[in-house]
């Protein structure tokens, strides 16, 4: 018999339940947030959970996804947690659907299946779910899990763009930039790649910092670049740390600073930048020579996606 739950009962159980059907901009929070409220659930309510499920309720099952890959009043279960997260997916739920293509892209903990992973992913992208939109291009453009398709990458990554989502525009922006998938357009690149910049996406910052070196679609413009350079670089992205480094030594809007490309290099060496290192040495060459430029055809590394 079903059993009836008081006013608290019912207040947790509707906050784990509304964790996975929170609006697409909340989704990265889902998995958390139900694991908060299941942490805070007493073990009677936690079995009321198992009930619902159990009656085929999908976002309860998808709870009780979580219990198990996380181990919360349950032990640890990957086997379990993959048959519940089944039973909301088949239901329509985008995030859990989303969820199964990641755990078999990445192969943790269940095996690695990447036709499986482009198969959840597609679910959920036909759906509109834009960060299994941008998976599933990721999948398409590298030929894993489905035949490489540089063209339904790019029309993945740009249905994704449209929505907002950051990595989407970055890649967007990669593939017009290189004219994969797309006709090639530098200008459309730039567009894709500032959406993703200004919205904090460090791999964009980077490379559109790179088109205003290059002149790209864009007016030439080291002051910028190095601005954006300085943006990714400080979000980790260690590889623009060697384009700020670059434009100190041979820039030709930005006075030359060999004191501040071999800080810079230094620092990018440090972070594992191995590229860094035979800039640096001419660049600690030319601080002990007086020597005023670096050699032609030391430009900036090429921009990439992901």
């Amino acid at each position: 018999m079903f059993r009836r739950f008081g006013r608290s009962s019912v207040a947790n159980l509707v906050g784990i339940l509304c964790a996975f059907v929170l609006p697409m901009a909340l989704a990265a929070h889902a998995a958390s947030t139900a694991k908060q409220q299941l942490s805070k659930l007493s073990d009677k309510d936690f079995r009321g959970l198992e009930t619902l499920a159990q009656r085929g309720d999908a976002s309860a099952a998808a709870v009780l996804g979580v219990a198990f890959e996380e181990g919360i009043h349950v032990q640890r279960d990957m086997t379990e947690a993959v048959k519940w997260y089944r039973v909301a997916a088949a239901q329509g739920n985008v995030e859990v659907q989303h969820r199964l293509g990641v755990l078999y892209e990445e192969g943790k903990d269940v095996t690695k299946d990447l036709a499986g992973a482009a198969g959840w992913y597609a679910k959920a992208a036909s759906l509109g779910y834009a960060p299994s939109q941008c998976n599933l291009g990721n999948l398409y453009r590298d030929g894993r899990g489905v035949g490489r398709d540089p063209a339904a990458a790019a029309k993945w990554y740009e249905v994704a763009a449209r929505q907002g989502n950051a990595q989407a525009q970055s890649n967007i922006g990669y593939m017009y930039n290189h004219g994969e998938g797309v006709v090639h357009d530098d200008r459309q690149a730039v567009e894709w790649y500032r959406k993703a910049a200004e919205q904090g996406f460090a791999v964009a910052q980077r490379n559109l910092g790179i088109m205003y070196v290059l002149g790209q679609g864009v007016e030439a413009n080291e002051t910028e670049a190095m601005r954006w350079f300085s943006k990714a670089a400080a979000q980790g992205a260690t590889r623009a740390l060697v384009n700020q480094a670059i434009l100190y030594m041979q820039g030709s809007q930005i006075p030359h600073n060999y004191a501040a490309a071999q800080s810079l290099l230094l620092q990018a060496l440090s972070s594992g930048v191995d590229e860094a290192a035979p800039l640096l040495k001419r660049c600690q060459e030319f601080l002990a020579q007086g020597q005023a430029d670096v050699p032609a055809g030391t430009t900036t590394a090429d921009a990439h996606p992901h």
